[in-house]
């Protein structure tokens, strides 16, 4: 959890000579993060934020250039990481008229509210803009360059390089840390056999003409893109489970997934998770298995819920996956969906948690922490194993998501088709055929996620060139560099982080990340005397 902020009324910091330069490269909710942790210095700093777009503090998954207002974000209020106060602290204490404008009501401000990606976009606003003033207030140099698109990191004896391009022309500077919180990389059309459309920005989904949509994937993000295509060829009710196409738009849209499932909706946990004991001692061990790991795993679980426990039959690590998703791979996805949905709303409603569930969510956490110090062989294993079954139970969704997912299939425009690990799809003229269940798409949107991808992927040539060539386990998120140099670079690029940090993407990773680097770099400062 990140520290609370100086209030604004704090004593001016001392200076100590020239002061630490450190770059911010994005200012989404990750650099917003890492500002909070940084006002905690003892001594003045000099901040440069670069964001290539035209607004602080939202980043691509909260602003309104990306989403649709009907969009919820994934995250319950409780859960969100403060920075200056918490989420529902602010929306409080906003006039009726500016909660109207963020499609809220006093009635729905509420500890369990998932509430629009563009409320939490206006948040993350508000915060680094208060981050910001209080920071300068206090003698901090804060710099914000809005439209400034990064475009080379280059590592040299004197420190860190950073280039870019903005609409006033090209510059370079120089920093003793540049921290990469780049976000999101999303191209704008993939190619996997067949031309595939990204999901964002939503104006675009929205706008398309085309009737027979497939969408590949069916996580938030899929969601995300059927509620944006419904929504702007009908309506759903209020309460979110019925919808109504306008009488001129006939459209199909279809879920094409792994395994043919719709996420799950989120339940109810209490806080803090229980503490699987034996698997926490053994992921603390050095050269931790993941069969070892999965096995006292098991023992925990087995513990905190005998008869789920029972029920799965102690599979071997290889079968646990499979028996986890069993019962719902035998079940029509929209009848589990209803199902599960009620199960859901009462155990949110009761307070009451499922064990089970709970026990999975925790040992995801555990696992986590293991993941980056694993031989590549052993990750592999996990990411084999164990990591649908994590990604599975962690990314469940808004009730209301699930809601216009039924209300959607009710009114006979949504199925879900399972395609197996790899779907068999055939360009066919402007068609797009998936052959196994003989459908033909007009479009396909590529909706399964943010992908993985290396250093060589972002466009920083020479800060790809800079590190040393070999798989990036590196500690504290700091680059292992080839070069001398009397600077650092962190790394908290989601697509770069994703091999060995699979559960980066959520704003609680966000929050922990960014401590953790402003943490790092805080240690390295010298201060003086009058401070201490």
């Amino acid at each position: 959890m990140p520290p609370k902020p100086a209030p604004r009324t704090a004593s001016r910091l001392p200076a100590t000579g020239p002061l630490r330069r450190i770059a911010l490269i994005g200012a989404g909710p990750t650099a917003v993060y890492t500002l909070s942790g940084l006002m905690q210095s003892p001594v003045a700093l000099e901040i440069d934020i670069f964001e290539s777009g035209r607004q602080i503090g939202p980043g691509m998954p909260y602003s309104e250039e990306m989403n649709d207002p009907a969009m919820l974000s994934n995250i319950g209020s409780r859960e969100l990481p403060p920075v200056i106060g918490t989420l529902n602290e602010w929306l409080r204490e906003l006039p009726v008229d500016q909660l109207g404008r963020l499609g809220l009501t006093e009635a729905m401000l509420d500890e369990d509210s998932f509430y629009p990606r563009l409320t939490l976009g206006a948040w993350f606003t508000a915060q680094m803009a208060e981050l910001i003033a209080r920071g300068r207030g206090r003698g901090h140099r804060i710099e914000v360059r809005l439209r400034h698109r990064v475009t080379d990191i280059a590592p040299r004896p004197d420190g860190i390089h950073v280039s870019w391009q903005s609409p006033d022309g090209s510059g370079t500077a120089t920093y003793d840390d540049a921290v990469l919180a780049t976000g999101h990389a999303w191209p704008d059309r993939t190619d996997a056999g067949v031309q595939m459309i990204s999901p964002w920005p939503a104006e675009k989904i929205a706008r398309m003409a085309q009737d027979r949509i497939g969408v590949l994937g069916s996580s938030l993000s899929a969601i995300d893109v059927a509620v944006a295509v419904a929504s702007a060829r009908g309506r759903f009710s209020k309460d979110q489970t019925r919808y109504e196409a306008r009488p001129s738009r006939d459209f199909t849209l279809t879920l094409l997934s792994r395994k043919g499932l719709l996420p799950e909706a989120d339940y109810w946990y209490d806080l803090p998770l229980p503490e699987m004991p034996r698997l926490a001692k053994l992921a603390n061990l050095p050269g931790a298995k993941v069969a070892a790991a999965y096995d006292a795993f098991l023992e925990d679980l087995t513990e905190a819920d005998p008869d789920y426990a029972a029920a799965l039959g102690a599979p071997p690590l290889e079968g646990f996956a499979e028996a986890y998703f069993a019962r719902r791979m035998d079940c029509d996805p929209f009848d589990w969906a209803e199902r599960n949905l009620r199960e859901a709303e009462e155990g949110v409603e009761q307070r009451r948690a499922t064990p089970w569930r709970s026990a999975v969510l925790r040992a995801h956490e555990i696992f986590e922490e293991m993941l980056p110090g694993l031989p590549e062989a052993e990750l592999k294993r996990f990411h084999a194993t164990l990591r649908p079954v994590f990604v599975d139970c962690y990314a469940c969704v808004p009730h209301d998501s699930i809601r216009r997912m039924l209300a959607l299939h009710a009114a006979g425009h949504l199925n879900v088709v399972a395609t197996g690990e790899t779907p068999k799809l055939r360009q066919e003229g402007k068609e797009i055929a998936l052959d196994d269940e003989g459908l033909r798409f007009d479009a396909l949107v590529d909706a399964r996620g943010q992908q993985a991808m290396s250093l060589k992927d972002l466009p920083f040539p020479s800060l790809a060139k800079a590190t040393l060539p070999k798989p990036l386990r590196f500690e504290d998120y700091i680059l292992p560099l080839a070069v001398p140099t009397t600077g650092r670079v962190h790394c908290l690029a989601l697509p770069v982080l994703l091999r060995r940090h699979p559960f980066a993407q959520g704003l609680v990773n966000a929050a922990e990340m960014g401590a953790e680097t402003a943490r790092a770099i805080l240690v390295t400062l010298a201060v003086p005397e009058a401070a201490e």
